[in-house]
């Protein structure tokens, strides 16, 4: 990269958003959001970085995504990077599943990816580059019981991004989905963290990962469309 870069990070006060946000701090300026702006504060200040924006974001509001991206840029130009990382997960048969907790996940999961994303598309464009990159998950092309919502969520996400590639590769943006197997995160509960630990991958493996995808964004011949990532022992 030949600057500083403008990455903006949705679902950022913890987890997989977290380690990124760690990762990518000592080159880039970050805007960090997620729905929990205390939590966003905590995580920064727990940085040696300066290099923190702070927007409070609901990424299943229309209004909400478009306040946060404005206040991006006014702190810190054109984003240059989306990271659409924000999601949520609720693991229970399609019989069990409320028709709440169903809209839920395709509001923060699916919605959340187009809104955020259709936010940046325009500076992208006028630039004739930009990257979006979507941290998805192996959910979206393997079937896992207890995961009907879930999996339906990430499986939309991904077909959507597939079809924004084709749609933006002459402006020179790029589209890169991330598909990530079983990492030690509060997506899981504490039991099965506590069980599957020793197998599961770390935020930061994944975190490291994306720092290597977002180091190619001003190359000119290659585009990373797709990665899969999972255990070395496999899905739990």
């Amino acid at each position: 990269m030949a600057r500083p870069l403008h990455i903006w990070i949705t679902g950022a006060s913890r987890g997989i958003g977290a380690s990124i946000a760690q990762e990518l701090a000592i080159q880039n300026r970050l805007t960090l959001s997620g729905r929990n702006e205390a939590a966003l504060m905590e995580m920064a200040e727990l940085s040696s970085s300066t290099s923190f924006t702070i927007v409070p974001c609901d990424v299943a509001n229309a209004d909400s995504v478009s306040e946060a991206h404005r206040k991006a840029v006014k702190a810190n130009g054109p984003v240059d990077v989306l990271i659409n990382n924000a999601g949520i997960g609720v693991f229970k048969n399609l019989a069990d599943l409320s028709i709440e907790e169903f809209d839920d996940q395709i509001a923060i999961n699916l919605r959340g990816v187009f809104l955020c994303t259709k936010a940046v598309l325009p500076d992208m464009t006028s630039a004739r580059k930009g990257l979006v990159v979507t941290i998805n998950s192996v959910a979206a092309v393997t079937a896992f019981s207890g995961a009907t919502a879930y999996g339906a969520s990430k499986a939309g996400a991904l077909a959507l991004t597939r079809s924004l590639r084709a749609e933006v590769r002459d402006p020179g943006i790029q589209v890169c989905d991330v598909l990530v197997g079983a990492t030690e995160t509060d997506i899981w509960s504490e039991g099965l963290r506590e069980e599957h630990a020793h197998r599961m991958m770390q935020a930061a493996d994944v975190a490291r990962l994306i720092s290597d995808v977002v180091s190619t964004f001003d190359h000119p011949r290659t585009h990373i469309e797709e990665i899969i990532v999972r255990p070395q022992l496999g899905d739990l």
